[in-house]
């Protein structure tokens, strides 16, 4: 049993035990005229820097160790979940702070399974980049205890920002859901379904990107890269944002995260849940309870998104928008110019589709200004993603080293778009009603004067 320290002396062997901080900051704390009370010499190792907070609360309860992972030092919880616990850390070395995900021991068979589920979540998570899904640096073990290095978000996760500020304005809900869109539109593109897209496990950072995290229970596609092949036969995932189908363990798609984003998309707009109960209620209420319309919790939200979100939100996997991208391209009118959702979208393969061009085409043109770093989509267009990898550099599986990423070429201010099918189709349309108007004009002057 750990034995809280009665002096501050104590309270420095400990950390000296802990291996926490650099031979450096030790001695500094050793040589400060610290108080003999443990809690008070804790409080002035954490105004002079040398520990944090939680650091100092593990160190006043008597332990000492577990704050080392490797070359990381831990330094403060960030939360739990049901796999393990998400610690914020840094490296020794690097001084690079990171998150790192350590897998909460099991027994038996139990154990096993979490691994593998931790496994998958590494393996997911690595072979993706982008820059709406947190990063993979890292994948080990200490002391038998797998764990992951992640990229480290400093901001809220969209749960926070409701309880904390209520409802989201539906100008800044759709681009926030944009962004997640076209990060799930390079996860879908590789064989990839997330099936736990709730606003707990999208990051916000302090610039105002948005991120997908916790891919663990993501499933890669059994059939080539169509995620729409992929079965799965266990009920996961949030109770309030799962699709009707996931929580009745029929075959699962990647239209099961649309309509989680369309739940999501609704909590942040309504500050709700589009349904409300326990979990039994709830996974009912997905399969046969059609949820209430945006415009009826708030009249000044536009009756067009409410059917939009409506759409995302249909029981039928069919009924729904087959793609994020096709999310996207129904949310244009109301996420603006929005650089982020573009620079999203520049590392799928959605830009060389026709079907979407004049939809981001309007997104671009009010976002591109001189000396704008945004890619016009005629220039995305030009980006060779036929190549599994080939936009970022990176290959699938644990090998998470990043190429340098080339710039898609612009177009000379000189050179002509080409027009696209529909304008080519519309000048002939409009060719021929106009040679129709002539022989029919020459005929009657024919009638009325050359008789």
């Amino acid at each position: 049993m750990p034995t809280a320290p009665s002096s501050s002396a104590e309270l420095i062997e400990l950390l000296r035990k802990s291996g926490v901080v650099s031979p450096q900051k030790l001695a500094e704390a050793a040589s400060m005229a610290l108080p003999a009370e443990p809690q008070k010499a804790a409080a002035a190792l954490v105004s002079g820097g040398i520990i944090t907070r939680f650091q100092a609360q593990q160190l006043l309860a008597g332990r000492h160790k577990g704050f080392r992972l490797g070359s990381y030092a831990i330094l403060d919880l960030l939360g739990r979940g049901g796999m393990g616990a998400v610690y914020l850390a840094e490296h020794l070395g690097l001084h690079r702070k990171v998150a790192i995900k350590v897998l909460i021991p099991g027994k038996d068979d139990d154990q096993k399974l979490a691994v593998e589920g931790f496994q998958r979540e590494a393996r997911s998570v690595a072979a993706l980049d982008h820059p709406n899904i947190v990063r993979i640096f890292d994948v080990s073990s200490h002391n038998d205890t797998p764990f992951l290095v992640m990229e480290y978000v400093e901001g809220d996760s969209l749960q926070q920002v409701i309880e904390r500020d209520g409802s989201i304005p539906f100008p800044a809900a759709t681009e926030y859901i944009g962004q997640v869109a076209a990060g799930l539109q390079h996860a879908h593109e590789r064989g990839f379904v997330h099936r736990d897209i709730k606003p707990a496990n999208l990051m916000r950072d302090r610039t105002g990107v948005v991120k997908i995290l916790d891919l663990g229970l993501a499933r890669p596609a059994t059939t080539g890269s169509d995620s729409k092949h992929h079965e799965s036969t266990e009920v996961t995932g949030t109770a309030e944002f799962i699709a009707p189908e996931q929580g009745m363990s029929l075959p699962t798609d990647s239209r099961a995260d649309i309509y989680s984003l369309g739940a999501t998309l609704f909590t942040l707009i309504a500050g709700r849940p589009p349904f409300q109960g326990n979990t039994p209620q709830l996974l009912l209420q997905h399969q046969l309870k059609t949820p209430p319309t945006l415009t009826s919790l708030n009249p000044s939200v536009p009756r067009e998104l409410s059917v939009v979100v409506a759409k995302m939100l249909a029981k039928k996997p069919d009924d729904r928008y087959q793609t994020p991208a096709e999310v996207i391209a129904a949310l244009g009118p109301w996420v603006g110019s929005s650089s982020r959702i573009i620079a999203g979208l520049s590392r799928t393969s959605v830009v060389q589709k026709g079907t979407l061009q004049a939809t981001l085409a309007e997104i671009v043109r009010s976002s591109r200004r001189p000396g704008s770093d945004i890619v016009a989509v005629a220039d995305l267009a030009e980006v060779d993603t036929s190549a599994s990898g080939a936009e970022t550099g990176s290959k699938s599986g644990m090998n998470t080293d990043r190429g340098p990423v080339k710039p898609p070429r612009r177009k000379s201010p000189k050179a002509k778009p080409q027009p696209t099918p529909i304008f080519s189709k519309n000048r002939l349309i409009y060719a021929a009603i106009g040679a129709v108007s002539l022989v029919v004009g020459a005929f009657m002057g024919w009638l009325v004067f050359g008789r």
